[in-house]
């Protein structure tokens, strides 16, 4: 499988979450929220190994409640989880997600956080 059909494959996984927005390449603004941006993070030719960074934008930083709009797409399971999600494929691994930090993008300060993926090119 291609480099480019793994990535479609997390993209269009990540588009059956309900209500997230996901972007296969760096936007220049965010409309919408939450947001998920996915980009090649390296690859590795020796076991066939591709890592990606999912950066997942939930909600302004200003807002009221902090990591409450984060916390479902942490989860282990649940429509929301993107762990859950993401482990259904065979060839694909979340191996981490960092702490609900503040990103900044586009000039606008969000609440989100980084989550990391390993895809395995499965014959």
């Amino acid at each position: 499988m291609s480099l480019a059909l793994i990535r479609t494959a997390i993209v269009d996984a990540l588009a059956t979450v309900s209500g997230l927005k996901v972007y296969d390449h760096q936007p220049h603004t965010v409309e919408e929220l939450p947001a998920m941006i996915v980009t090649l993070n390296g690859a590795n030719y020796i076991d066939l190994t591709f890592d990606f960074r999912l950066l997942l934008l939930a909600e302004s930083w200003d807002a009221a409640e902090p990591e409450e709009a984060v916390l479902p797409f942490l989860e282990l399971s649940g429509a929301s989880s993107i762990c859950a999600l993401l482990n259904a494929d065979p060839g694909c691994v979340t191996v981490s997600a960092g702490g609900v930090d503040k990103y900044r993008f586009a000039g606008v300060d969000y609440r989100g956080v980084v989550i990391n993926v390993t895809a395995r090119d499965l014959p």
